[in-house]
């Protein structure tokens, strides 16, 4: 089992915080706690981008070492789902984050204010997770941290025990996970999800285009971005079909509400920011109910 919480978690608090470094007129979101989930070099880049004048090379810099797609997707699919998050709050009596890595929106998004949240991640990504919020002197009031390693552990059975009321319409975020499980961990969950939404229960997940993976589509920034989670040690295992997403999660017992790509949701925004940033046609978050 590892023991050392995710990289992918840190680089992503990493593309939050350059974002929420910007003018406040260019920026998609603020995440004041982002800087803090990082270390090492990741802070020394974090801290880099306030500084005044040379700040916008740090972003720059981290986009040559990573290529042009991963933080313009990163960024464009937090503010994606930081809004479709607000807007289902209020329909919804709680909320599941699934592989929540170093995610704040418990903690930063008004709508979630007073709705129970569980944030469902690794045991070692997890501890990490709330030495942070506790240094940073955060409420956890309203959030239960479930530990569930997706692999061996049941969902399903481990959210019950830590007090999921069951039958109440629920929302699952499950952002930047499916594309580093098996296939019967993807589908398990799934299953897990349809018992558990509840009546009027919604599903926003993120996931890869199959295509990546095996070579069958081409994608200008898929292979730097790929050999770097290999990288990290995170490879990624898991894609799907856009054109199949709708029959995929019907066999599974969901509706597919909508599905974009982090290319077509950027573009709502960058552009009228004056950015010229472009999110990945490769990643796509998708909103299902359940059927």
């Amino acid at each position: 089992m590892r023991q050392e919480p995710s990289y992918t978690a840190a680089t992503m608090a990493l593309q939050r915080a350059f974002e929420s470094d910007r003018p406040s007129g260019s920026r998609l979101f603020c995440d004041p706690y982002a800087e803090a989930f990082t270390s090492g070099p990741l802070r020394f880049l974090a801290r880099a981008s306030r500084l005044p004048l040379v700040g916008p090379l740090a972003p720059r810099l981290f986009d040559l070492i990573g290529g042009p797609g991963p933080r313009p997707s990163a960024v464009a699919r937090t503010r994606l789902i930081d809004d479709i998050a607000s807007e289902g709050a209020p329909t919804v009596s709680q909320v599941v984050i699934l592989g929540a890595g170093f995610d704040t929106r418990a903690h930063r998004l008004p709508a979630l204010a007073g709705v129970p949240v569980f944030e469902v991640d690794h045991p070692a990504t997890q501890a990490a997770k709330r030495s942070v919020v506790e240094s940073l002197g955060l409420s956890s009031a309203m959030v239960t941290y479930v530990a569930v390693d997706f692999e061996r552990q049941s969902l399903e059975q481990q959210l019950r025990a830590a007090g999921l009321r069951t039958g109440m319409s629920t929302l699952f975020i499950w952002e930047g996970v499916t594309n580093y499980l098996s296939d019967s961990a993807v589908d398990e969950t799934l299953l897990s999800i349809g018992r558990l939404a509840g009546p009027g229960g919604v599903l926003v997940f993120t996931y890869v285009d199959a295509g990546v993976l095996d070579g069958s589509v081409s994608f200008s920034e898929a292979r730097r971005w790929l050999a770097n989670v290999r990288r990290a040690g995170e490879p990624w295992t898991f894609g799907l079909v856009p054109s199949n997403v709708g029959g995929f999660l019907g066999d599974r017992g969901f509706v597919l509400v909508s599905d974009v790509s982090t290319k077509q949701a950027g573009e709502r925004w960058f552009a009228a920011m004056g950015r010229r940033e472009h999110g990945s046609a490769l990643y796509h978050v998708a909103v299902a109910r359940t059927a």
